[in-house]
């Protein structure tokens, strides 16, 4: 079998010839496992972000398929001047002005070298939209092609044309991030959520057409699967019941708006699942991608494997932890827990928690391995 056969068998509730391996892998670790200052990923020209994507790509050959970010520019290489400084970069935009750094890990400071506070403040702060009236003026209107080439499918598009034999996703997401956002913040987004939930549904509806929009593009440029992020969505942010009666009906039409443009969808989901397993079923996907529990709830593929049935795909994943401090053992005996407990029967992806800066590539490698080594079968053509 191709990577691409592997990938789709295992998305069709089948049973391939060894359980497909498909990673993410977050910018920290793109840039740092491929040797790449991480603020070069703010500054790097379209062209050379591609090769570094490429190169993180490579870096293990084992894998069936990839996530490849988008965003991809020739502005900063083009109008950005940077300085250099011991603490931090200085960056200043030549065309307006505008200067702003950026902190060794890679994340946005002040010009004068300080971390930027989180976004929103505590909760009754007052969102940037509180009418129906403010949509018009403060949401984008639907992206032009042009927008959606600033997007950056070049990435996308030039790894789908150069390895045709492997699966490729890109990112869409629930309208509920988008939505935050646009209010100018969580807190902020949620305290609209609560107090006007008409408007926070016209805005959801609003950006839902957005999400729409890019799809068939990302389609066009060679992708394989939509990696449908759900953010903010889980138990721990939000009520079963809200999730249910506000969010879900847009999940439900960006993702049926996928399958139309013959899309895998993969949904990541980041957040407490459990109680909203049920829901999050009816929509029409194709896997769920797992995240290991980050704030006192826990998320077990084996767990879930009994709630979905034997033919649907799931993602599995390592702990971060080990992957950090190349805890080989813990990645090999999680692995196949999860394995024997979830995969035995197929329906079944190697995935990887989103790769932080601090994953060593060895114990990648030999997550992989070791993945290989578990699930090739021979009886399988």
């Amino acid at each position: 079998m191709t990577s691409k056969e592997r990938v789709s068998v295992a998305l069709r509730g089948g049973m391939p010839d060894c359980i497909p391996i498909v990673p993410i892998y977050d910018a920290g670790y793109i840039c740092r496992a491929t040797g790449a200052d991480t603020r070069m990923w703010h500054l790097h020209s379209a062209d050379d972000r591609i090769r570094m994507i490429e190169d993180s790509f490579l870096l293990h050959r084992e894998i069936d398929g990839f996530f490849v970010h988008t965003g991809t520019s020739d502005e900063p290489s083009q109008y950005y001047d940077v300085e250099r400084l011991d603490a931090y970069w200085l960056v200043t935009d030549t065309r307006t002005g505008e200067r702003f750094g950026l902190l060794p890990d890679g994340s946005l400071c002040t010009a004068e070298g300080q971390s930027l506070s989180k976004q929103g403040g505590a909760l009754g702060f007052e969102s940037l939209i509180n009418s129906e009236d403010e949509l018009d003026s403060l949401v984008d209107s639907l992206p032009t092609p042009e927008s959606i080439d600033k997007i950056g499918y070049r990435p996308l598009r030039h790894l789908a044309a150069k390895y045709p034999d492997y699966h490729f996703s890109f990112q869409s997401g629930t309208p509920m991030v988008a939505a935050l956002s646009a209010c100018g913040g969580f807190a902020e987004g949620l305290t609209l959520m609560a107090t006007k939930p008409d408007v926070f549904t016209k805005l959801l509806e609003r950006l839902t057409e957005h999400k729409c929009a890019l799809l068939r593009p990302g389609r066009e440029a060679g992708a394989d699967s939509v990696w449908f992020t759900c953010y903010y969505t889980g138990a721990d942010t939000i009520s079963p019941r809200d999730y249910a009666d506000m969010i879900f009906p847009f999940e439900r039409e960006i993702c049926l708006e996928a399958k139309k443009q013959g899309l895998y969808v993969l949904n990541w989901y980041l957040g407490d699942l459990m109680p909203n397993l049920d829901q999050v079923m009816k929509l029409p996907i194709d896997a769920l991608v797992l995240e290991q529990g980050r704030k006192g709830y826990e998320i077990d593929p084996v767990a879930i494997r009994e709630r979905v049935g034997p033919r649907f795909c799931l993602f599995g994943f390592g702990y971060e932890h080990d992957y950090c401090t190349c805890n080989r053992a813990g990645l090999t005996a999680e692995l196949e827990r999860q394995i024997s407990g979830a995969g035995a029967d197929g329906a079944f992806v190697v995935g990887t928690p989103i790769m932080p800066p601090d994953a060593d590539p060895a114990a990648v490698d030999h997550y992989f391995s070791e993945a290989r080594r578990l699930t090739s079968r021979k009886d399988v053509p």
